[in-house]
């Protein structure tokens, strides 16, 4: 049976209309990447109650492959199962739930297990429809909806603030952030008095596992109601560990009972703790603990139109160390670009001026080899 939507395709430039027979090939690391400039779209609202849920069950029963970010090293590939991925996305249907949200929009393509989860699964759970807007290239989706849900990723803020038009034609629009670092372009959003901000942090190996709301940077996290902490204990700082049922299984096929992530926390109580950095991410400079993802933000916010990352970098003996990397943004120094961030009390070992910044499919910056000190 045929499971495409009954009626007339809405007509969108840079948008296609998927069939849900084959969906399910869509998702995970060996699925083929979406064209820079076609987006696409998928009308759940428009199937009969029994061919969503075929199409539900058949997602259910998949097995999927992700690779691991990268960031930190060679990616690491890991299998989730339909059933895992559907779980993790009724945790964000359960947040979105109280705005009511009436379509999906989603800057997060499903080769990735956040994409998988927030652009398939979960418009495929709330029967809303969805549509994946796969960053500048590619014009504003036509949703007619006036309550909209978007699934997003650091770069999804510029993308969106070069359309303020299309952002301020809802009456609700409610950012489903997927990644802990905001960037200087969401800042914009909390003006908007139908914006709404909820937070997801997790990995490929463990889906979403703690979430907060609002626009304070240092609000605590609380954890999804199916994970607990392993570590650390109460009161004291460490590496987010993690148990719960919604686990990767590793390469070998075996399940893990807990995962240590790259996040360092301090733990406040049974549910909440204070996020500090990626651990990857965390230099000490001149004695005082620093976070390269804050930063980057702060330096990005300085160099309007630039792409900004900071790497860790060999440092001198007992000490450590960061490189700035710059691509774009205009006629720019390495010495003006230094004494921004020395500014911010972080002086750099080195600015590196590039022609691009590689990143991964959720924007984060892939690991660079090391080079030698000038």
């Amino acid at each position: 049976m045929c499971l495409d939507p009954a009626g007339p395709v809405i007509p969108a430039q840079g948008y296609a209309t998927l069939s849900f027979d084959t969906l399910a090939e869509r998702l995970g690391a060996t699925a083929p990447a979406p064209p820079a400039a076609g987006g696409w779209h998928l009308p759940w609202d428009r199937l009969a109650p029994a061919d969503a849920e075929r199409v539900r069950g058949r997602l259910r029963a998949g097995e999927y492959a992700f690779d691991t970010s990268g960031v930190t090293g060679e990616p690491v590939r890991r299998v989730l199962s339909g059933e895992l991925l559907l779980a993790d996305a009724a945790h964000a249907a359960r947040l979105l739930a109280p705005y009511a949200p009436e379509a999906v929009v989603s800057f997060v393509p499903p080769q990735h297990a956040y994409g998988a989860s927030a652009t398939v699964m979960l418009p495929a759970l709330a029967g809303l429809p969805v549509w994946f807007w796969p960053g500048p290239d590619c014009p504003p989706p036509p949703v007619t909806a006036r309550r909209v849900a978007v699934a997003a990723i650091p770069a999804a803020f510029r993308t969106l603030a070069g359309h303020p038009r299309w952002t301020a034609s809802f009456e609700r629009l409610v950012l489903l952030h997927g990644s802990a670092e905001l960037p200087p372009e969401a800042r914009q959003f909390r003006e908007h008095p139908g914006a709404a901000l909820i937070e997801l942090l997790g990995s490929t190996e463990t889906g979403a596992v703690a979430h907060r709301t609002g626009w304070d940077p240092h609000a605590p996290w609380t954890l999804l109601d199916d994970v607990a902490f392993s570590a650390p204990s109460v009161g004291a700082e460490g590496p987010l560990t993690v148990t719960g049922p919604r686990l990767a299984s590793l390469p070998d096929g075996g399940r893990p009972d807990h995962h240590e992530m790259d996040d360092l926390v301090r733990r406040l109580g049974d549910r909440l703790f204070l996020r500090l950095g990626r651990r990857a991410h965390l230099v000490k400079v001149n004695g005082v603990r620093r976070d390269l993802g804050a930063i980057a933000a702060r330096l990005r916010a300085a160099l309007p139109g630039a792409d900004v990352a900071c790497v860790r970098a060999a440092g001198p003996p007992g000490g450590e160390a960061y490189d700035v990397l710059v691509a774009g943004g205009g006629p720019l120094t390495a010495e003006g670009v230094r004494a921004a961030a020395r500014g911010l009390g972080a002086e750099p070992r080195r600015v590196r001026l590039v022609d691009r910044i590689p990143r991964g499919p959720l924007g984060k910056p892939l690991a660079l080899p090391e080079e030698p000190p000038a």
